[in-house]
């Protein structure tokens, strides 16, 4: 009889051993990801503030044209830029950037800037200033070293010829799981759905629908349509300021209208 009793209560803890391990095993994998992949975008992060530095650095030296600026970011980046092995189709992972063979090799493969099958860019530069009605004129050029486009009578004129740049990235997560995790985290999902794993209910697609999530030139719709794809993109944004070293072009370069630096979210 005892030794019946002594196997029930095996069993027993046996049974219970199995369910905290079926409770704490999900969460113990997922902290591991998550902090693998918030370790990675800490790196992006660091990458995308030293990407605007010599994006505005390129900008200020080859008259603030964006085509250069994303150039330069681009070369930043690119350790930090997934690839997909075997084609299309592959496993995305972040080849290493440790020699200039390894970088020319990864520069000829990315070099076009274009995230394939997004529609989207690795790293994209916004202006933010000057604008044209800092500019005020309609001359075709603007001189960076001539003293009436440096006046000091007022903030404003000051900036006239300093390039605002913002740089966008990209940043493609790919650790499995902690990337769904956290981009639905960082679009403001309500955290009940999150959790369950469950469908989105009509009430809270329609509180998603009014939440814009801002983009230098690209619309919530093609973050989204990526995350439907299985493709999860957190954009990191850095900005840098830097004096201009040649002239501005203002009919090539087309300067904005308005400062379009944007923040990460923003809310109707």
């Amino acid at each position: 009889m005892n030794r019946l009793g002594s196997h029930m209560r095996s069993g027993a803890q046996s049974g219970q051993a199995a369910v905290e391990s079926a409770i704490i095993l999900p969460l113990f994998v997922f902290l591991i990801l998550g902090i693998l992949q918030l370790g990675l975008m800490h790196q992006a992060r660091l990458l995308t503030k030293y990407a605007a530095y010599k994006a505005v650095r390129a900008g200020s030296l080859h008259n603030a044209k964006v085509e250069e600026m994303e150039k330069a970011a681009l070369a930043v980046l690119l350790p930090m830029v997934g690839t997909r092995a075997g084609g299309p189709d592959g496993i995305e992972y972040i080849r290493p950037v440790g020699s200039a063979q390894e970088f020319a090799t990864k520069w000829n493969e990315l070099q076009s800037n274009e995230m394939p099958g997004v529609g989207l860019k690795y790293a994209e530069v916004t202006v933010c200033g000057p604008t044209k009605e800092d500019i005020g004129s309609n001359a075709s050029e603007l001189d960076f070293d001539d003293p009436k486009n440096t006046s000091p009578d007022g903030w404003r004129q000051s900036q006239r010829t300093k390039l605002r740049i913002q740089v966008t990235f990209n940043y493609r997560m790919i650790i499995p799981f902690a990337d769904w995790v956290i981009y639905q985290s960082a679009r403001g999902r309500e955290i009940p759905s999150v959790l369950m794993m469950g469908k989105v209910t009509a009430e809270e697609q329609n509180k998603t629908s009014k939440r814009k999530f801002a983009g230098a030139s690209t619309s919530e719709g093609t973050y989204e349509g990526a995350a439907a794809q299985g493709v999860y993109i957190m954009p990191i944004r850095a900005t840098y300021t830097m004096r201009m070293q040649s002239n501005f072009y203002l009919n090539r370069n087309s300067l904005p209208e308005k400062n379009e630096c944007v923040f990460p979210f923003s809310y109707e």
